[in-house]
């Protein structure tokens, strides 16, 4: 065997290890974006997790229920929670879908965000609030809301209880 050939012989071997190690590579570049999409999920869903703790405090869970049920009439303070309470779901689903947008989240996790906006925005004393306040968002958020208010009609007020037990009848059967 002569210098030239081993030296052939050599850049052929070479030539596999970088491939090798470029395929390598991207299959570490492709497990790591999985990891950083599943953690950004993660993260929408224990942002949901908490909101959603936060509304069983038993201050609040009062003050939804009577919204549910058709409240109109409220006090300054009940105002602010209420308000407060749609601003961060808001700001919530407008980080979801911003990231949506960027490629970062899942189309599941989008849509789980707009139902639960849009079950806000059926009723009418937070279409109420969004229209006080909706010019403290950006311009494109504004915009979406307001597509989404266009597309999905107010809801009747409801009685919670009567409504589980008509379903929990119809599973009983």
């Amino acid at each position: 065997m002569t210098l030239s050939n081993l030296s052939s012989i050599i850049g052929v071997i070479s030539g596999l290890a970088v491939l090798a190690s470029l395929v390598y590579l991207s299959l570490q570049v492709r497990q790591t974006e999985r990891n950083q999409r599943a953690l950004m999920n993660q993260g929408v869903i224990n942002r949901i997790s908490e909101n959603l703790r936060w509304s069983t405090e038993p201050h609040i869970v009062e003050l939804l229920t009577s919204v549910e049920a058709g409240k109109t009439q409220f006090t300054a303070e009940e105002l602010f929670k209420l308000r407060f309470r749609l601003r961060n779901l808001l700001f919530n689903s407008q980080d979801v879908y911003v990231q949506h947008k960027n490629g970062l989240l899942d189309q599941i996790t989008l849509d789980n965000s707009l139902i639960g906006i849009r079950s806000l925005l059926v009723v009418p004393v937070y279409r109420a609030l969004w229209k006080l306040h909706r010019e403290t968002y950006a311009p494109e958020w504004i915009a979406y809301i307001d597509k989404l208010i266009e597309e999905t009609p107010l809801a009747k007020p409801t009685d919670a209880v009567a409504q589980f037990n008509s379903t929990l009848a119809e599973v009983l059967r």
